[in-house]
């Protein structure tokens, strides 16, 4: 699904999300649909990336979108907490168990009764609080509006990188090895903050329809409903 983020549109979608497919359809639109293209933001799908750099070279800035990156995050984090875990005697594991959603949520999403729950629990078990305090410290790095550029936010992400190395563990590893691969996109984040947040809006539009329709077995009738529904511009 390619999306206008500009009139808040969707543009068009294709059948499949393989890099060939991806190409052929900038190539046929570049000089029309997307003459003034400036910046794509995508997840961290290769084929995305690579599409738009094939076709656009360094005209057109790639950004990954940080929620994207702090889902990731999010996966990985769960990683190192079991791992921690698997270290735990039994009795400290069953006290652990059914916390997932306070370690894993943002803590102005949590209640005051959660919220002391998950600082006894930090005490309790600082390895695990270690582990909140890298996702807070990478979410305010992204939420942080004095960074105002690419190499400003590289500079920050790689200081977080070797604090979270410095933890040890192969979650975090995991994550850390993501985020250096990715590193000069996602640092892109900082110059517009650009983000995939209308993506997703527009994903759970698309199978709104299909969910209506029981499935719908022919592309080009789901792609017309599609452009119907939300191909026109919409106001600001």
């Amino acid at each position: 699904m390619f999306i206008d983020h500009t009139n808040r549109r969707v543009l068009d979608v294709i059948e499949g999300r393989d890099k060939h497919l991806i190409v052929n359809y900038l190539r046929t639109h570049k000089g029309g649909l997307f003459a003034e293209l400036e910046e794509v933001t995508c997840d961290m799908w290769d084929a995305y990336a690579n599409a738009t750099a094939e076709v656009f070279g360094d005209k057109v800035r790639v950004t990954i979108d940080r929620f994207h990156v702090m889902k990731n995050f999010q996966e990985h984090l769960t990683e190192a907490r079991r791992e921690i875990q698997r270290g735990l005697g039994k009795e400290e594991a069953k006290e652990l168990k059914g916390t997932r959603w306070l370690w894993q949520t943002n803590p102005e999403n949590l209640t005051d009764e959660q919220r002391e729950q998950l600082a006894q629990l930090k005490e309790r078990f600082p390895r695990l609080k270690e582990l909140v305090e890298q996702r807070e410290s990478l979410r305010a790095i992204f939420e942080d509006t004095a960074i105002k550029d690419a190499a400003r936010g590289e500079e920050k992400l790689r200081g977080w990188m070797g604090r979270a190395l410095a933890v040890g563990l192969k979650g975090l590893g995991a994550f850390c090895k993501t985020l250096g691969n990715w590193m000069g996109k996602i640092a892109n984040y900082f110059i517009w903050r650009s983000s995939n947040g209308r993506t997703e809006g527009f994903n759970h539009g698309l199978r709104a329809i299909l969910w209506r329709a029981f499935g719908m077995v022919n592309f080009r009738h789901f792609r017309l409903r599609v452009l119907d529904r939300f191909g026109s511009p919409r106001k600001p």
